[in-house]
């Protein structure tokens, strides 16, 4: 018995450390598995704030893009406008230059007329004094007596006598030539104290134009310094928008070519209906005449008083007949004259092309002109070449688009969400693009100055309306047609 229980005993005493390190394990094991339960949520937590923090810097960064695109569009804008602006500073400098010169030499003209004139007048004013001492010497009517009657003969006498009445008038004619020529000394003196003053004033534009040329100069330089540094971003911008510009011209150039040939089926139909009442008047005068022709041949041929009778009859029939289709004839000979060379569209084109530099300008309220038409660079913007169809035009919040000139509506259409309206004059034809609303429609004819609609804002928030120009398909220079 108590062997037994020594055996149990050692038993239990081996089985212990098994069981202590079992223990161990499945603690280590709960352990461990509450550390990785804790750290999965700590992972997760950590990815979702990393996430978080991503999604932020992505946005911010986003916002900053647009913000640069903003910037850089705003700065471009502001670059053109200043080009441009230079470039008539440049011209109204030059203009101003010239004028000076042109002064310059006109006062150089008149400080040499004025010195001949003074010396001239000097001249004048002491033969009239001379001239004046002598009368105070013999001015009594004894004096001039005796001075006549003082020759030695009556021939001397009378030449005496005329001399006293020449020298009398010669007098007076020195007086008034005195005052004329002092006269035109007090003309040229005033006219060469107006050119000093208007090359002062002149000198003083120049200085002040200068002036405001080196700010705009340095202004441009500046956001010019700008874009170059952003200049991957600008040529996108410009890549972008000359592909939605070319999108854009395509649709207008699909839509030119179908109103082109709607106009000339149009045109070829009424030629083709001319013709046939042309054709049509031809025939009946041709059947008159023949009527008259057989009247007359029936004429002659009658016997009886009867046939006469009716001959007669019948030939007065076919002579008013022959009257009445070469009238007819004859009036559409003059309306096929007039349709051709004076119709309505002729007109208008004519009245149109009469108006080049004088249209006024498509939209209302203080603008500026953006994009210019045809390809061009800007000075210091490296790699950047813009082209435009048109020309871009920068107004005001509120601002309008309207018509150049009167005209019918050909065509109204959306693109880019944007409206698109297109009128024609004649043969010319004015695109406006860039308008978020419109108030005219398809067929409507529209006067000089009459509002299309209105200019949206864009994803820069400018209102910007594209203004272009054709005669049918051949574009044509908007800035030479406007005023």
């Amino acid at each position: 018995m108590n062997r037994k229980y020594i055996i149990l005993l050692l038993a239990m005493v081996l089985c212990m450390p098994v069981m202590a390190q079992k223990k161990t394990t499945t603690q280590k094991k709960q352990t461990t598995t509450k550390t990785i339960s804790k750290n999965a949520v700590k992972s997760k937590a950590q990815l979702q704030k990393e996430k978080a923090a991503l999604e932020k810097q992505r946005k911010e960064a986003s916002r900053k893009a647009a913000e640069l695109n903003k910037h850089i569009k705003s700065n471009l804008d502001s670059v053109l406008i200043l080009d441009n602006k230079i470039g008539k500073q440049k011209v109204a400098i030059d203009s101003l230059n010239v004028e000076v010169k042109v002064l310059n030499d006109t006062i150089d003209s008149l400080s040499s007329e004025l010195k001949r004139l003074e010396k001239e007048l000097a001249i004048k004013k002491k033969r009239f004094a001379k001239a004046v001492v002598y009368m105070r010497r013999n001015r009594s009517d004894q004096e001039k007596l005796m001075f006549i009657f003082s020759a030695d003969n009556f021939s001397q006498i009378i030449r005496r006598m005329r001399y006293m009445k020449e020298y009398s008038t010669f007098q007076r004619a020195q007086g008034e030539l005195l005052k004329e020529k002092q006269m035109e000394v007090t003309n040229t003196q005033n006219s060469l104290l107006n050119a000093k003053t208007r090359v002062e004033n002149n000198l003083a534009n120049l200085r002040e134009r200068k002036h405001s040329l080196e700010v705009m100069k340095t202004s441009c330089e500046t956001q010019v310094n700008f874009l170059n540094k952003n200049l991957s971003v600008v040529q996108k911008q410009i890549k972008d928008y000359q592909k939605k510009e070319q999108s854009l011209n395509a649709e207008i150039e699909r839509i030119i070519q179908i109103e082109l040939e709607a106009a000339r089926k149009a045109e070829a139909e009424r030629n083709r209906k001319a013709e046939e009442a042309a054709r049509e008047k031809a025939r009946k005068l041709a059947e008159a005449k023949a009527a008259k022709e057989s009247a007359e041949a029936a004429k002659k041929a009658a016997k009886t008083a009867k046939e006469k009778a009716a001959a007669k009859a019948a030939l007065e029939k076919a002579n008013a007949d022959l009257k009445e289709a070469e009238a007819e004839d004859k009036l559409e000979r003059k309306k096929m004259e007039e349709w051709k060379s004076s119709s309505a569209d002729v007109k208008l084109s004519g009245n149109f092309a009469n108006n080049q530099g004088k249209l006024p300008v498509p939209i209302t309220g203080s603008y500026s002109i953006v994009g210019h038409y045809g390809t061009y660079t800007v000075a210091g913007l490296k790699n950047v070449t813009l082209e435009n169809k048109g020309i871009d035009i920068k107004g005001q919040e509120g601002c309008s688009a309207r018509a150049v000139f009167d005209g019918e509506v050909s065509s109204v259409f959306q693109y880019g969400g944007r409206y698109v309206v297109m009128l024609r004059h004649g043969s010319y034809i004015t695109i406006y693009s860039g308008l978020s609303s419109v108030g005219v429609s398809k067929g409507q004819k529209v006067k000089t100055r009459e509002t299309l609609g209105t200019i949206g804002k864009d994803t820069d928030g400018r209102y910007v309306l594209q203004f272009q120009m054709r005669k049918e398909r051949t574009r044509l220079n908007p800035e030479q047609w406007v005023r």
